[in-house]
């Protein structure tokens, strides 16, 4: 008789470095800026196979003032969701802020905390944080073992 397979262990991951080739627009459109001014995307939390093998994509960040660069158009092939959640312990459905989100060509404003189902092959992006009042807490999750888009971002 075989033994049986090994269950699997958990991993906690407490990563906040994004790997090689993920995001490079969010340094790229601002290396040749010369600015004191803190960076008002402050990532939480990364994972995907490559920092705890096995594991699906997801990260989150604290937004926490305007952004000036601009996620780029671009798609996947697994499905992704993405969400906002706001800073408002009275009302936790008030974003504080003012998201402009491209999906299949057409823009939204996003101001209520939501998640977006986004099914693969989708075009989105063009996402911008325009207004922040109050922190804004932000997920994305895809159902593939690495991020990975096209083009890549």
């Amino acid at each position: 008789m075989a033994d049986a397979p090994a269950k699997p262990k958990a991993a906690y991951c407490t990563n906040v470095q994004l790997p090689p080739n993920v995001h490079n627009f969010e340094t790229e459109d601002t290396a040749s800026l010369t600015t004191d001014a803190a960076d008002p995307i402050k990532r939480i939390i990364y994972m995907d196979d490559r920092i705890v093998p096995g594991s699906f994509y997801v990260e989150a960040v604290w937004v926490v003032g305007s952004v000036p660069r601009v996620h780029p158009v671009h798609y996947h092939d697994h499905d992704e969701i993405v969400g906002f959640v706001g800073s408002n312990m009275d009302d936790p459905t008030d974003l504080g802020a003012e998201i402009d989100f491209v999906i299949d060509g057409k823009k939204t404003t996003i101001t209520k905390t939501c998640f977006i189902y986004v099914p693969a092959g989708v075009k989105h992006g063009g996402l911008c944080f325009r207004k922040i009042d109050r922190p804004v807490f932000q997920i994305a999750m895809l159902r593939q073992n690495i991020y990975a888009s096209v083009p890549p971002t």
